[in-house]
């Protein structure tokens, strides 16, 4: 009989244990991947054609406002690429990482120098924030022609792109 209570009352324990405890334990966290981490992403194609000596960092400033890109070329206007990540953990995250974004672009808006934005995308790992990685990026393409993004599967297009760009424009300074 003492068997039957102490196994009882163990199996009880257990079940407390996990309802009370165990299903409030975070999950281990994931490694995600950083801004940097896209960056080095995009760097790779941007090495292979010998692109990154021609990229600087690059200030656009308003009379109210300024934002800085690390990576950025001039050919008539400023092309200034911005890498981000939005491989978040949850939604609001990743809504509140292009609300941010948006704020940004719009605030210097009206710089006195021209200048297009190059969105270079890292998406999210979890299925389930696909969905919401998507209306963020519709919600980024209000800021008009001054911005495009540029997700990692176009990464060697676009790397072709301005790559080709760049010789040309160095060519005509050449001459």
């Amino acid at each position: 009989m003492v068997e039957i209570i102490a196994m009882r009352t163990s199996r009880t324990l257990d079940e407390l244990y996990e309802r009370l405890i165990t299903r409030y334990d975070e999950p281990a966290p994931q490694q995600r991947k950083t801004d940097e981490d896209v960056w080095r992403h995009y760097k790779k194609d941007l090495e292979k054609r010998s692109v990154l000596k021609y990229l600087k960092p690059k200030v656009i400033a308003t009379q109210n406002d300024e934002f800085e890109f690390r990576h950025a070329w001039k050919n008539g206007s400023w092309h200034c690429l911005e890498p981000v990540s939005f491989d978040l953990s949850r939604s609001d995250g990743i809504r509140d990482k292009a609300h941010k974004i948006l704020g940004q672009l719009t605030s210097i808006k009206d710089a006195r120098e021209a200048f297009k934005v190059y969105l270079l995308v890292g998406k999210p790992r979890a299925e389930s924030m696909i969905e919401i990685y998507e209306k963020a990026l519709r919600n980024l393409e209000k800021v008009g022609s001054e911005l495009q993004i540029v997700t990692e599967e176009d990464a060697s297009a676009f790397v072709d792109k301005l790559a080709t760009e760049i010789e040309v424009h160095e060519q005509i300074d050449l001459v």
